[in-house]
């Protein structure tokens, strides 16, 4: 994608639609987005509309539109189309050229795991841009420890090329995982030209080609760390995101192993159920291009000099710089909470106060559970 001006939220009014409106409204509010909402009612051979009717989906649309005003979300539009679920998102992402497809990844099967669902396996398998599938009972997915498995291909360069711009917006850990996979004596030997311990030297050449492999990459100002695994790929991107507790797993969609297919394959669709987090999919362009990495550097050397200017007690040129931070991105809690205080002090009470209300709003999107704090000057 060329940014993340665009975002697709499918919704079908369930449980893990509404955990995928929070996640819509994350992303929407960080990155400026539009949203546009689709809700798909599926129809039988006859016609005849399945679940409720149309006039009551047509209320809880209104009520999802109202969810995200709430938030601060900007509607580009939203529709309830008829026809094949999966099949409608992916036309509409394509008609509306959406930068990102949010959908719920299927239904809560019992406490500790979940069914990703036919309709999310689809998209995701299908669809151009990329998809992030949020899991049941995400009430808030907050990109604390981002989960990127890795085969050295061009692909997954592309899964961890996104995985650290999102960790830069958000802050977040960055588990680089690659699989050392389960070979053949014969694979191995063939791999390495080695005939004795073929094993341990495909072994051995693999994770030096990873360490080569993450040279690629700009990872100074992130938190990060590497991990290598052995087994099936499958098994070991389930066991690690559990241990370390990844709250969203970004891969590419195909490698020299396949991380995903080996995920979707009929075999490993029991672990899925098992999941414990959110996925988001990159196929063919990038979540967020490298003009968003200039804006990232841009809003750090701006709050550098506002906060200079303010220390001087110089507050006027301090609100320029602040008001440049929100060109980039207007819910920058740290700048609205520069211009509140540089208004307060000049004694602009009333521009203090719109900024204050701005803060709060904000906050509540950042922070959904806790209650609003006054700013201290």
């Amino acid at each position: 994608m060329r940014s993340l001006a665009s975002i697709l939220f499918a919704t079908d009014f369930q449980q893990a639609s509404n955990d995928a409106l929070n996640a819509t409204a994350r992303l929407a509010t960080t990155f400026d987005s539009q949203v546009s909402v689709v809700h798909v009612m599926e129809s039988l051979s006859k016609g005849v509309i399945v679940s409720m009717r149309e006039e009551q989906k047509r209320s809880l649309m209104v009520l999802v539109r109202r969810r995200l005003e709430e938030q601060n979300v900007k509607i580009a539009r939203y529709c309830i189309e008829m026809g094949s679920i999966a099949s409608s998102i992916i036309e509409k992402s394509l008609e509306y050229d959406m930068d990102l497809i949010v959908l719920g990844a299927g239904e809560q099967k019992h406490p500790k795991g979940f069914s990703l669902g036919p309709i999310a396996e689809a998209v995701i398998t299908h669809a151009e841009p990329p998809v992030l599938a949020i899991r049941p009972g995400t009430p808030r997915l907050d990109f604390k420890k981002i989960l990127c498995p890795v085969d050295q291909s061009s692909t997954s360069a592309r899964g961890l090329r996104n995985a650290v711009r999102l960790a830069k917006i958000f802050g977040s850990e960055i588990i680089v995982l690659s699989v050392v996979s389960e070979v053949s004596w014969l694979t191995a030997a063939v791999e390495t030209g080695e005939l004795a311990d073929a094993k341990a030297e495909y072994a051995n050449d693999w994770v030096q080609e990873f360490d080569k492999f993450l040279i690629g990459f700009d990872l100074a100002d992130v938190c990060w760390r590497k991990e290598v695994r052995y087994g099936l790929p499958h098994q070991q991107i389930v066991a690690s995101a559990n241990e370390h507790a990844s709250d969203l797993i970004v891969m590419g969609t195909s490698g020299r192993t396949g991380l995903v297919q080996v995920l979707l394959g009929s075999t490993t669709r029991r672990l899925l159920r098992e999941l414990p987090c959110s996925v988001l999919t990159v196929k063919q362009d990038d979540l967020l291009e490298d003009a968003f990495d200039n804006d990232i550097r841009n809003i750090a050397s701006h709050l550098a000099e506002a906060w200079t200017a303010f220390s001087a007690g110089n507050f006027i040129p301090a609100i320029v710089k602040y008001r440049l931070v929100l060109t980039r991105n207007p819910f920058h809690l740290a700048a609205l909470e520069g211009l509140v205080a540089s208004h307060a002090k000049l004694g602009e009470t009333e521009e203090a106060e719109r900024f204050r209300r701005r803060l709060e709003s904000a906050r509540r999107v950042a922070h959904p559970h806790l209650d609003s704090t006054e700013v201290a000057f």
